[in-house]
């Protein structure tokens, strides 16, 4: 368990008195929607196959409320300015060459006059698909045939990347175009080069069968399962696909054609299709989220933290929560500067190679999984170089070292960012994990950092030196000072976004801020933080509203207040996560859980959204789980006095 800093007595030194939907289709934007097969009837609990009663209501639904099926040669040619895209623009898709798509689709979207997109597997035609099928796959001779119709494009959906590989030494299965391979004989991860060649492989291979077998080459890739990253889209590109596709909720728009999203159609009601339609996004869910620290769940044996991490599952599925901030770093005795972590990579140690599973297990289980990280208290092993870059602070006109509680690297410096960014992308290549939360280790003083790179960049930015005095007693420049450092910050976890988006394309990142920055603007000096700024610049703000830590005398008005202050700010409450303390560290006990129950009813009643909490023991079901899931559960609604 992590203490966290207390940061009036630490840091000061003194004592300080959903997001929304996208609603209706704006212009340049179209729906793409993902089908599978459409049988006479669908088996049960088949919810991937859409029955032909209900697929022809929906063709119905399109023709007679203003929506236009488009082809992807209407999609290119308004993106490249040639022609207009209609109103409502709808583009269909069909998935892997079912026998349906032939026999019944066809003959209504040519009745309809209706355009559409046929994916196929190379490896499942030529030689025998997976077991389980709905029902069977055309033949070579019946996909030929329909590609010869003026509405139909075949596309590729993979030669034989439609299937799940190795991708952890516990043996879990991932989508093989997104994911480095595990080798249990050598306990070897496949290397980057690796990776790109077998993708590009696969490329070559299902182009040399289309050209065999169809005369054509695809030129769209439809990725199996929605999987994909940066470096199979580059691999797409050079193999001569215009757009590949995944499967993002959401509009897609002529601007940005390069990965398209699509919807995929269930075996729902009319209702739910309608909905989609209108707004395939709707209202984000209220996020529920426990932060959980790894280190409570570790066991030299591998079996014994599996049988470990199968307790914290099942507490996380009764609590209900829907997102868990997941710590993926090791830190054992709570210091917060950070030698180990528990995933592959080449910059720290491996405690244990356990975050990708840990994701794994609970991702099959509908939970949103955020990798918890440090920004800047790692402890490089080069032990010069970790000095060399160090946070400086000053105080009386000197660069000495810094003696804040975390010890932090300079965000100021190339060389920090190479190294950081590097652990952020070999954890990004190994674990399919939803988002990053950034540690409130992202920070920096009033006195820091007068790093000599830190003092360069400022000198270059700003065409003159650093006033190397007390902050306090200069507001001008201790504003000016303190935003720089701010902005600094927030471009230093940029780079560590694009490093994480190299694998993780659709990742989403929020950050934690000290819950005073809200109270008071000032104290962007005293932290180089801004509310405001981190709404514009993370998914979401995850505020530690820490009472107990804060030394607050009256919780329920200071948290009521916390709530107040988001309200007035654009977005400020789709974006704000308020995470509540259940341990005191000041005292070492757990916090009584009906005090728990009514902090988070406090921020419920007030206007708040979403809720998280930290620490958690599942040995010791602390915070008590039949108290504190009446608000942590996405099962219930919150309760409103």
């Amino acid at each position: 368990m992590r203490k966290p800093l207390i940061v009036c007595s630490l840091v000061l030194g003194i004592v300080l008195s959903h997001s929304m939907g996208t609603g209706a289709m704006k212009p340049g934007e179209f729906i793409v929607l993902c089908y599978h097969a459409v049988p006479q009837k669908a088996l049960p609990g088949d919810t991937f196959s859409i029955p032909q009663q209900k697929f022809v209501e929906q063709m119905e639904y399109l023709r007679t409320h203003g929506y236009h099926p488009v082809s992807f040669q209407d999609v290119l040619n308004a993106h490249n300015g040639l022609k207009e895209l209609p109103d409502k623009a709808v583009l269909l898709t069909f998935d892997d060459g079912y026998v349906s798509y032939r026999d019944f689709v066809l003959p209504v979207l040519e009745e309809l006059g209706y355009p559409s997109i046929l994916a196929i597997v190379g490896n499942f035609i030529e030689y025998s698909p997976p077991g389980g099928l709905s029902e069977p796959l055309m033949s070579w001779e019946q996909i030929k045939e329909a590609s010869t119709h003026k509405l139909v494009e075949v596309v590729s959906h993979s030669y034989d990347l439609h299937k799940g590989v190795q991708y952890n030494p516990q043996g879990n299965e991932a989508a093989a175009a997104s994911v480095m391979v595990f080798n249990p004989v050598t306990q070897t991860y496949e290397t980057e080069g690796q990776y790109r060649a077998r993708v590009e492989e696969d490329f070559i291979a299902q182009n040399i069968l289309f050209q065999k077998k169809l005369g054509i080459t695809p030129r769209l890739m439809v990725w199996p399962y929605g999987w994909f990253n940066q470096i199979s889209v580059e691999v797409a590109k050079k193999s001569g696909m215009i757009s590949t596709f995944t499967l993002e909720e959401g509009f897609s728009s002529i601007a940005h054609i390069d990965t398209i999203q699509r919807n995929l159609v269930e075996n729902t009601g009319m209702e739910h299709f309608i909905s989609m339609l209108k707004d395939p996004l709707g209202d984000k869910p209220m996020i529920r989220a426990m932060q959980v620290d790894l280190d409570l769940i570790y066991d030299p044996d591998m079996d014994q933290m599996d049988r470990n991490l199968g307790k914290l599952i099942d507490r996380l599925v009764a609590m209900g929560v829907n997102t868990v901030f997941l710590q993926a770093f090791a830190d054992p005795e709570g210091t917060g500067n950070i030698e180990s972590v528990y995933f592959q990579n080449s910059v720290l140690p491996v405690r244990a190679d356990f975050f990708s599973h840990a994701v794994h297990q609970m991702a099959i289980r509908s939970m949103r999984v955020y990798a918890w990280m440090p920004v800047l208290s790692i402890e490089i092993p080069d032990s010069e170089l970790n000095e060399r870059l160090r946070v400086r602070e000053n105080r009386d006109g000197t660069i000495l070292p810094s003696t804040s509680w975390y010890r932090r690297l300079t965000p100021f410096s190339k060389e920090t960012s190479t190294r950081v960014g590097q652990l952020y992308e070999d954890l990004a290549s190994h674990s399919h994990l939803h988002g990053i939360l950034f540690q409130d280790d992202a920070y920096l003083t009033d006195y820091e950092d007068f790093h000599p790179e830190a003092i360069r960049r400022y000198t270059e930015r700003f065409g003159r030196d650093v006033i190397i005095t007390d902050p306090n007693k200069d507001p001008d420049f201790a504003r000016e000072w303190a935003r720089y450092k701010t902005e600094g910050l927030i471009d230093f976890t940029d780079v560590l976004k694009q490093r994480v988006r190299k694998y993780r394309p659709v990742a989403e990142f929020a950050r934690n801020l000290y819950a005073i920055v809200i109270e008071n603007p000032a104290a962007e000096s005293w932290f180089a933080q801004d509310y405001e700024l981190f709404l514009k610049n993370y998914d979401q703000v995850v505020v530690m509203a820490y009472p107990e830590v804060e030394e607050i005398k009256k919780p329920s008005k200071w948290l009521k207040y916390l709530v107040g202050r988001a309200k007035v700010i654009p977005q400020g409450l789709e974006k704000t996560v308020f995470k509540i303390q259940t341990y005191n560290w000041r005292k070492e006990e757990w916090m009584n859980d009906r005090i728990l129950l009514r902090e988070m009813r406090d921020i419920l009643s007030s206007g708040g959204r979403h809720l998280a909490y930290y620490p958690d023991s599942y040995r010791e079901d602390k915070p008590a789980m039949n108290e504190i899931k009446l608000e942590m559960s996405t099962k219930t609604y919150p309760f409103i006095p």
